[in-house]
This record gives C-alpha cells, structure tokens and sequence, in this order.
C-alpha cells in the first residue's frame, strides 16, 4: 500500500451520481436491491480515473490489476454500501482493487475501515506500519494499524506471496546481470536509475521495493 492522490472526479458520475442515487435509495427502500448497479459506479471512465490514480495497481496490495487470478480489477466501496448507501456514489468512497483485496475483505463489523491505513489519507505514511521480511508483509513495531490493515484487505494471502516473490526474483536477476557485466565498478547513473526504478510509484509493490533499497541507500 502506498499513498494515492485523488484525480478529479469523472464527467460520468458529475453528471449522473444524484439520479443515479435517488434511484438506488427508493428502489433500496422498497427492498428490490440491496446494492447500486455496477455499471454505474463501476463505468468505465470511472475504472480508467482511478486505475490512472493508481498506475493500474490495487489500491491496497499493489498488484497490478489484471496480472494473476487475484488482479481482476474492481471498484470497491471504501466504506460498505450496507453501512453507509448514501455513499455508493461518493467519489472520495471509489477505490480501485483487485478482485482479492475487494471479495475477500474482512466486513466492517469486524475491522472498521478507520483503524486501517487508508491509501488515499496523506497524513499517514504506509511506510511507518509495514515492512517486508522477504515477500512476507508485517507490521512495523507492533504496529495495531499496519496489522489490522493487513487483516482486513488478507495482504498476507498465498496469492499476493506468491506474486511478490515473483517480483524479488525478476529484481534478484537484474541485480546478478549488473555484476556480471564487465568491470563490476561502480554502478552507472543508468544503472542507479534502473535500481531505482522498482521502487517508483508505477511498479508493482514498490512499497516493498522501497523499503528495501531505502536500507541500501537508493
């Protein structure tokens, strides 16, 4: 999980989002639906403002959507429907999830959203409640928020090991490349770039990626 600044809210749901919740919250009432429609919260132009937030990641484990069975990208309610309607149209509720992090959260009931970390609050810094052993994700120092975040969203799933260690190893072999070349002297600009490349935003799980070059300086 990594902070994510909100882009301006789509045309599509300025335009549409208080038709569309009047006729949510009378057909809610009457009891025909439980949940708002997905073609409508879930409109394309909507997924392609928050996968444009996002560099196409989940906003909570950072896998790139559409990459392993977990990587489906879906628009999740930030806060369920079932707790708050009045929100299902609510722009700042919109995030962007992997079919994982999104079906397999653990219900408000259980974890509230407010004693998890939350990608697009700027006041905290992910960073400052997880670390990485390895591709396995924990809490840093004990920390409730990053535990319970990684609870909540199931961050330490077999899938999402699964893809991190995928990760590590393409890193690992760039790593050997370099000093196999020629010379093995100090490493280029170029070469420094590219290290620092798995750390940026718009790379998978480049929370991880971060916090370990961050411990060797880059």
């Amino acid at each position: 999980m990594i902070n994510i600044q909100r882009l301006p809210e789509p045309d599509i749901l300025k335009k549409n989002k208080a038709k569309w919740m009047k006729a949510f919250l009378e057909k809610r009432a009457k009891g025909d639906i439980k949940r708002p429609s997905h073609s409508q919260y879930a409109h394309q132009q909507i997924r392609d403002t928050l996968g444009a937030m996002s560099f196409h990641k989940c906003f909570y484990c950072e896998c790139k959507v559409g990459v392993g069975k977990d990587g489906n990208p879906e628009v999740d309610h930030h806060i369920e429907v079932s707790e708050e309607p009045k929100s299902a149209f609510k722009w700042s509720n919109l995030y962007l999830s992997c079919q994982g992090c999104n079906r397999g959260k653990l219900d408000n009931s259980q974890i509230p959203v407010s004693e998890c970390l939350d990608p697009c609050d700027s006041s905290e810094n992910p960073a400052d409640h997880l670390i990485f052993d390895g591709e396995i994700i924990r809490s840093k120092a004990c920390s409730s928020k990053g535990m319970k975040t990684i609870q909540k969203y199931k961050l330490d799933r077999d899938e999402l090991d699964h893809l991190r260690v995928r990760q590590l190893r393409d890193f690992e072999r760039f790593l050997r490349q370099l000093y196999e070349r020629g010379g093995k002297g100090a490493l280029t600009l170029k070469e420094k770039e590219a290290i620092n490349s798995f750390k940026q935003t718009e790379h998978a799980f480049s929370l991880m990626f971060s916090i370990y070059l961050n411990k060797f300086g880059f």
